[in-house]
């Protein structure tokens, strides 16, 4: 059966991580002090006319010519008083809010043009979870005095965009069984393991590509686990061991300990995270991917198109529901469109889309409950998962496996 996986369309604007040498810029060269900017700088989403990045989070950054025939050739940065050079850069924002980036840029014609671009910083900009769990058959396998216990193989996908300095990739954790306050500590990554993607709902390692995700693979016993995952100082796995910042997932609690993941491991070989984030599924929910708990946003891909269903703050019968999807380019928001019911969730609206319409772009939608007053419904929206509190709206990508 395939399955579907939401994602940020983060990645799409994302440079590719790169060291940089200094450049000197020609002094000769003459700065373009009028006209139009010849720039184009692309780093997070970019939603309308603007640019959002994460705070605390390593970004990439690039800087590019609207004229293919006079591409930039060198260019030097300010952001939050620290300085780069690069055509392709990182930065880690430190601010919440509106942050200025500076840059000088030279062409290949020798000309250059300094420009102030702004990007808005904000607390978290995937809402997808960073930290995805795959269980396999449950198994008796050797292992000191727990011989006879069953044990799950269990490979845990943990997202490279958390992982920015990509040199050795490890972790520390409560696997020793017969003690488990007792940490590992400073366990390496094979680089083999370093790879992957989602395929088919399922993890698929592969060649010649950096894939989205590291593997953890571990055969664990039904209890409590705790975990953090990061890089190692240097290249080789030596070095101090650095966690990385998980702040998103439901097996993080943010105000306990942001590098901290999670989760139990249930007897009937389900994954339980341990967040603060998470909302336990009380009732049953339409299709088969989207929002867990409180299943406000729920999709599914059949006959050819993608079926969204929005949860109501009432019964359908009692409302006239709708929802609004937004122009990517121009920011602007489309009519109303009425949703209809749905057969067995009384609380639930829905809309088809065409599917290839959907596929693997960012895609925005609102929805309220009152088609002719056309009035959002914030208030449940932002129960989702998939919910920006700086956009208000409801962001995802559909991506088919």
């Amino acid at each position: 059966m395939k399955k579907v996986v939401v994602l940020m369309m983060m990645a799409a604007f994302m440079a590719a991580f790169m060291a940089c040498e200094r450049i000197d810029f020609d002094e000769n060269g003459q700065a373009a002090t009028s006209g139009e900017s010849q720039l184009i700088l692309k780093a997070g989403i970019i939603s309308g006319s603007e640019t959002y990045v994460q705070k605390d989070v390593n970004t990439g950054i690039v800087l590019t010519s609207k004229n293919v025939n006079n591409p930039v050739t060198e260019a030097s940065w300010t952001i939050e008083n620290q300085d780069y050079v690069g055509l392709n850069i990182t930065h880690k924002f430190l601010v919440l809010g509106t942050v200025q980036i500076v840059v000088t840029a030279k062409f290949q014609d020798k000309t250059t043009e300094t420009r102030n671009f702004s990007v808005k910083v904000i607390q978290d900009i995937s809402p997808y979870d960073p930290i995805l769990f795959f269980v396999g058959q449950a198994a008796k396998i050797a292992n000191g005095k727990w011989v006879t216990y069953n044990r799950w193989p269990v490979t845990i996908l943990v997202s490279k965009e958390r992982l920015a300095n990509k040199t050795m990739y490890g972790y520390s954790g409560s696997f020793n069984d017969d003690a488990p306050s007792v940490w590992f500590s400073g366990i390496k990554i094979p680089n083999t393991e370093a790879n992957y993607i989602v395929e088919n709902g399922l993890p698929k390692q592969v060649t010649g590509d950096v894939g989205k995700y590291v593997a953890i693979k571990l055969d664990l016993l039904e209890r409590d686990y705790a975990m953090a995952v990061g890089e190692f100082e240097k290249a080789d796995g030596s070095g101090v061991f650095m966690w990385a910042d998980w702040s998103g997932s439901k097996t993080v609690t943010a105000s306990k300990n942001v590098g901290m993941i999670e989760f139990r491991m249930n007897s009937n070989g389900t994954i339980t995270p341990l967040g603060d984030g998470y909302l336990a599924t009380t009732e049953p929910l339409p299709a088969t991917n989207g929002d867990d708990g409180a299943g406000i946003f729920r999709y599914e891909l059949t006959a050819g198109k993608l079926v969204a269903y929005f949860k109501l703050s009432d019964e359908f019968s009692k409302l006239t529901p709708f929802m609004t999807i937004k122009n990517q380019e121009t920011g602007a928001w489309s009519e109303p469109i009425a949703l209809t019911a749905v057969a067995g969730f009384p609380k639930y609206g829905k809309i088809e889309m065409n599917k290839t319409s959907a596929l693997n772009v960012l895609t925005s939608v609102r929805f309220g409950n009152t088609l002719s007053t056309k009035v959002v419904d914030y208030v449940q929206m932002a129960k989702s998962s998939h919910y920006s509190e700086t956009l208000k709206e409801i962001r995802f990508t559909v991506v088919e496996g």
